[in-house]
């Protein structure tokens, strides 16, 4: 076995690990997952998917796949037991986001592809920043600081680097970086 799948199964097993409690938290009310985030996240996960596959990630793609599926599965349960109280800046960055991933479709070359949907996916994040501002416990730490940790690993199992490959998982682990820094900063603020 190669250091790359051990790599991909490491960051599959963080995915579920990650994500399974989440879901089992947002389904018991524990937390409210941000509808529009992740009904974005869902698009973009799997778009990424197959980007990675087809521009040679191998197992470096392996957790975005798991994740894809996960993805599915707490976008339902936000739809029934998310955060309900959408403000139009919501909206905005949701069709926004929307409206973005055409471009990816009329797009034959995966980098561009790939840059496009971090950008939409960086969009996504908005809506749980501006939800977290004033309800920073709705958003579990553990899912940011080990998502930041599982996509700096996933940068490890691809195999072929390329822009098309590592941009996702490296801008995203900021992206969690960030907002895991962020749901410690309002908490430690509305102490």
């Amino acid at each position: 076995m190669s250091l790359y799948e051990i790599m991909g199964i490491i960051t599959v097993i963080m995915g579920i690990s990650i994500h399974v409690p989440y879901l089992v938290d947002a389904i018991k009310g524990r937390i409210k997952p941000h509808p529009f985030t992740w009904i974005l996240w869902t698009l973009l996960t799997i778009i990424v998917f197959f980007a990675q596959v087809f521009d040679g990630a191998g197992p470096g793609a392996w957790g975005t796949g798991i994740v894809g599926a996960f993805c599915i599965a707490i976008t339902l349960a936000s739809l029934r037991y998310g955060f309900n109280n959408i403000k139009k800046s919501d909206i905005i960055m949701f069709v926004v986001g929307l409206m973005t991933i055409p471009l990816w479709l009329l797009t034959d070359d995966p980098t561009l592809s790939v840059i496009i949907v971090v950008v939409i996916d960086l969009i996504a994040f908005t809506p749980t920043f501006r939800k977290s501002y004033d309800k920073p416990y709705d958003e579990p730490l553990y899912h940011s600081s080990l998502n930041f940790i599982r996509h700096a690993l996933t940068l490890f199992a691809i195999v072929n680097v390329t822009i098309a490959t590592a941009l996702f998982p490296l801008m995203i682990g900021v992206a969690n970086g960030t907002l895991l820094l962020f749901l410690l900063w309002r908490r430690k603020a509305l102490k």
